[in-house]
Formats: C-alpha cells, structure tokens, sequence
C-alpha cells in the first residue's frame, strides 16, 4: 500500500516518492515455521523512485526506507513495454533487491532468543543481494476507463536470505491480478 507522487517528470525520466506501509509478518500466520520467532511490527515506509528510458527500455530503481525492523531496500530493473495490439500492452523485467543487515535480519535472522523458543540455529544475515526474479505480464483496456493487469512474478531468494533456516522455498513465484479505473 502506497501514496505516490512523481513530481519531476521529463521525456525520457521520471522522479518521485512514496510514503507506504510494510505489514511486516506475524507468527500466527505461520505457526508451523513460525512458531517462537515473535511479530515483525508494520512499518511505516519512504520511497525515493527513478525511471529512465531508451526507447523502448526502461532503466529503474527504487530505494525504500522503514522503521528499524524493516530497514531498507533497493531495487533495480530493466524492462520493456510495447503495445501489442490497440487494447493490449505486454511488459516484462529483470531485477534485483538489495537489503541492509536490519532487514535481512528481521526477515531471515535468527536471534539466540528466537533459537531457544523455535528451535532454529542462530542465524545472522548480512546486508547484501536478497533476490532476483523476473516479472512479465499485460495490461488489457476493457473499455476506455476499465483496464485490465495481469502479471506473473518469480523471485529467486539468493545469498543469506536462502541460505537462512527459515527460507522453506528459495523459489518465490506470484501471480497479480487487479481492474484499475481511471477516473
């Protein structure tokens, strides 16, 4: 969830930020692996956004800032979108997320506390490279106002965050659907 706002805009770039929210992770969501690991509280995010374009490729990046527990993130990606027909728009990226130690911590660490609860190992996660993955996916004009998205994602975990005892799947694939309006 996000407010965003992308105040600098030229032919071939666009600037702006976001404030969202981060639902962090709750044990009971996940009893089974979760189990003594404890709440990641939601946090409140800073967004900085930047894309460029040469011709039909895109070139963008984004830097996103939480609370401690979340920490920050970067991503990366290189993509396209072209019309495929009038009503039909296909885009597709490749991309990367980096993470400071406060993030992969939270989300794939192990404290000794959490250890003597869950029955993990200790784990420390450092700062570093947490995923790469691709995206590709549509937008469908259903009528002038009504569109239509589809997108398939898939993620591969990498470095600490797959190697961490937590990571049940370092293979992460989604599926997004959404109807947006314009009013």
């Amino acid at each position: 969830m996000a407010l965003v706002a992308t105040p600098f805009r030229g032919e071939n770039y666009k600037l702006g930020a976001a404030v969202g929210l981060d639902f962090g992770r709750e044990e009971k969501d996940d009893r089974k692996n979760l189990r003594g690991m404890g709440d990641i509280d939601m946090s409140p995010t800073a967004n900085l956004m930047g894309e460029y374009s040469f011709g039909s490729i895109q070139v963008s990046g984004k830097l996103t800032q939480g609370t401690e527990d979340y920490g920050m993130t970067a991503e990366a990606d290189l993509g396209t979108m072209f019309a495929a027909t009038d009503d039909l728009m296909i885009m597709a990226k490749i991309g990367t997320t980096w993470a400071t130690e406060d993030h992969m911590n939270s989300y794939f660490g192990v404290s000794s506390l959490q250890s003597g609860r869950s029955g993990y190992s200790r784990y420390e996660a450092g700062s570093g490279i947490k995923s790469v993955g691709v995206n590709v996916g549509g937008f469908y004009a259903l009528t002038d106002d009504i569109d239509l998205m589809l997108m398939l994602n898939a993620d591969q975990l990498v470095g600490d965050a797959a190697d961490s005892p937590l990571t049940k799947e370092v293979f992460q694939p989604a599926v997004f659907t959404a109807i947006s309006y314009k009013f």
